[in-house]
């Protein structure tokens, strides 16, 4: 079901209306010096972007983030966020399951977080709303991209401190619409002078396939073994794709697209450990992730059906050293490696011809950054970031699997 600029009104307020009662049920006398302490940042940077070589025109990136947060009183606390970017480079995004080369992106965000504290407990309902506008080309018009997307969620966070450890519960809620994305199948039954033919192609086929919606849960737990901070963390995601059909296998006599819709089950495991020896900071990141998904995809031209088209299992490391000065400087150092597995999706050459063998991928990821101040909440920040995706899939006419790309970007940050 696609969201028109009303319904997502409603559901947004309707949203933000189920955090009111956790703010109304407590006692009238905290609200009686309420204080406000806004918060925010904003940013604004220009650079360079190269990929493969290949160097695109001067371009910049805009942030901002501003939370007049409100203490309620003792225990509550309302804290609402607005959170925008701008990126104006060029960037390989992982888009309808395969890497697509963006030219501009924007995002703006929206939401609503009230928190209660019950002596060691905290509890936290929130609601946010997104839109994000993405061009793949520069004659694109803003609000008309291919995938442009609003993202509605709504959720509760349960958090308990102890003497061991803080451990923190969460279930939220999402549902994504693209407005502009909708299958050529779809608009195309004036190409087809056969009715018949048309409505065989395109029976269960679906209209909004990318639109989805997405129960999270997720589990945390926080310790202190000195000197270290040790963090891990569990989630699970159940994603519904309402009208996104299974693809059939035609070679066993079936119709192009069955009954049955996309279900996607995405599992997270992360770890991570921090050390701090001022103005020294240390850490390490380690993750698995695992993609199970029912969507299969049939190749016409080349007759060919592979099962667990979209599954994949991923691993991922992250050592990162950063400097951290009273004055302000800071100076910081990233390393991501990661390696994806596809589980269906077969390998081919330049020429779109088939292998036996499954789809890797494996993507590094380096950046360094320095920020100084200038005068007083003001700083001078650089960052450059390399990326190199490498891959032993050749064939890229739908998807970019090898790639290098270089970032530079220098620019203002102010802070208050």
């Amino acid at each position: 079901m696609r969201l028109n600029l009303l319904d997502t009104k409603i559901k947004f307020l309707a949203a933000a209306a189920a955090v009111l009662p956790f703010v109304l049920a407590s006692p009238p006398a905290l609200y009686s010096e309420v204080k406000v302490t806004p918060v925010g940042s904003i940013s604004a940077l220009g650079g360079k972007y190269y990929l493969d070589s290949e160097a695109a025109s001067f371009n910049g990136r805009f942030d901002a983030f501003l939370s007049p947060a409100l203490k309620l009183g003792e225990s509550s606390d309302l804290i609402p966020v607005y959170s925008g970017n701008y990126s104006g480079t060029q960037d390989i995004q992982e888009l309808a399951g395969g890497g697509v080369l963006t030219r501009q992106r924007q995002t703006h965000t929206v939401s609503l977080k009230y928190v209660y504290t019950d002596e060691f407990d905290k509890y936290k309902p929130r609601v946010s709303y997104s839109k994000a506008a993405i061009k793949e080309t520069k004659d694109e018009q803003w609000g008309k991209g291919l995938f442009d997307y609003a993202t509605l969620s709504f959720g509760f966070e349960a958090e308990q401190e102890r003497p061991r450890g803080t451990f923190t519960e969460s279930y939220d809620f999402y549902q994504v619409a693209y407005p502009n994305f909708s299958t050529l199948l779809s608009r195309s039954q004036s190409v087809f002078n056969d009715t018949d033919t048309f409505n065989q192609l395109s029976q269960n086929a679906g209209t909004d396939t990318m639109d989805n919606t997405s129960h999270r849960l997720a589990l945390g737990y926080t310790w202190f073994p000195d000197p270290l901070v040790m963090q891990a963390g569990y989630d699970v995601t159940y994603r519904l794709y309402g009208d996104q059909a299974l693809a059939a296998n035609p070679a066993v006599g079936q119709s192009p697209f069955k009954s049955d819709k996309r279900a996607d089950v995405i599992q997270n495991l992360n770890f991570r450990a921090t050390r701090t020896l001022r103005p020294l900071q240390l850490s390490a990141a380690a993750r698995v992730a695992y993609l199970a998904s029912n969507q299969a995809s049939y190749d016409s031209s080349a007759f060919k059906y592979m099962s667990d088209y979209y599954s994949y299992v991923e691993f991922g490391f992250a050592p990162a050293v950063n400097f951290v000065f009273k004055s302000g400087a800071q100076f910081g150092l990233t390393l991501d490696w990661s390696r994806l597995y596809y589980l269906g999706r077969l390998k081919q050459d330049e020429g779109g011809n088939y292998f036996p063998s499954k789809i890797n991928q494996t993507v590094w990821l380096s950046s360094l950054s320095v920020r100084l101040p200038v005068y007083k909440k003001l700083f001078t920040r650089a960052v450059y970031n390399y990326q190199l995706s490498s891959s032993n899939m050749r064939y890229e006419a739908n998807y970019r699997y090898n790639y290098r790309a270089n970032t530079y970007l220098a620019g203002l940050e102010w802070e208050f």
